[in-house]
């Protein structure tokens, strides 16, 4: 069962950060934007996300499983930047398929599960929509999130005005077009219900209350400095985790989030053992 730590806890939304360095944006043209609200930050109360202390159970290998898969992709020289890491497996079955696991850093530096949440990944099919041949796939790498398009209320022109709120889009350009790949809510009963099987267009759906703790834990805790993605002649960014160096071999910074996602099409047949339990508050 997924986990949905302080998923009842009213949250204001802070005014909208401005980041300042140069963010590489995202794969399909996406969206018509409600803007937040311009509110003047002594006005804001910042909302506290309860931070959920997690007991192992039953279910330890198959946290265990994730967490091992998603350190052994993310590159060591990037992983000290990060405080908050997602992996998300878009397999259609097997213990770990369509499941999102959140980890954060403590203050001691250790590294601690968050959340483990059932997902909609994509339907991994080529569909004709508006008579074109269209690939509802969600790309296996690992993915900043882009600071410059977080919303709270997002609809997709690209899907019929479909709601993508609390939409926290991939910090990613293909042919140097932003991609409109994002987390964000599944909205509607039918969409709900479909958590756990792959059913989205390409982006990753959690459940409603878990994308907007996941969308204010992001956007409230993680903001700093963090790797530029190496982005190819092509106008793509690189989505292994290689990033852009000066001439001394020092990583190139900008202002974002410190938070990164791993996707990959591994179902965890082979590395959990037992019945699959999520931890518990």
């Amino acid at each position: 069962m997924p986990i949905t730590p302080g998923s009842d806890s009213v949250v204001v939304e802070p005014a909208p950060v401005e980041p300042k360095a140069q963010v590489v944006q995202p794969e399909e043209p996406v969206a018509a934007v409600e803007s937040a609200p311009n509110v003047h930050l002594a006005a804001i109360v910042t909302p506290t996300i309860p931070t959920p202390e997690l007991e192992a159970t039953e279910g330890a290998p198959l946290v265990s499983a994730a967490e091992r898969r998603l350190f052994e992709t993310v590159p060591e020289e990037i992983e000290g930047y990060f405080d908050l890491f997602m992996y998300v497996s878009k397999s259609n079955r097997g213990p770990l398929a369509q499941r999102m696991f959140v980890f954060q850093r403590d203050a001691d530096g250790k590294v601690l599960p968050y959340a483990e949440w059932r997902v909609s990944t994509g339907r991994e099919k080529v569909e004709i929509h508006h008579e074109k041949r269209v690939r509802t796939t969600t790309p296996e790498g690992i993915f900043m999130l882009d600071p410059d398009r977080f919303h709270q209320r997002y609809w997709s022109r690209t899907w019929d005005n479909a709601p993508m709120h609390y939409a926290m889009f991939y910090d990613l350009r293909n042919n140097e077009k932003a991609s409109g790949l994002a987390i964000h809510a599944a909205v509607g009963k039918s969409k709900i219900r479909r958590l756990g099987k792959r059913d989205s267009a390409g982006c990753v759906r959690l459940s409603p209350a878990n994308a907007k703790e996941l969308f204010f834990k992001i956007k409230n805790t993680t903001q700093g400095r963090v790797p530029s993605f190496a982005v190819n002649e092509a106008g793509s960014t690189n989505r292994w985790g290689r990033v852009e160096k000066a001439v001394d071999g020092t990583l190139m910074l900008q202002d974002g989030y410190r938070a990164v996602l791993l996707v990959e099409n591994f179902d965890g047949r082979d590395e959990v053992v037992g019945p699959v339990v999520a931890y518990t508050n």
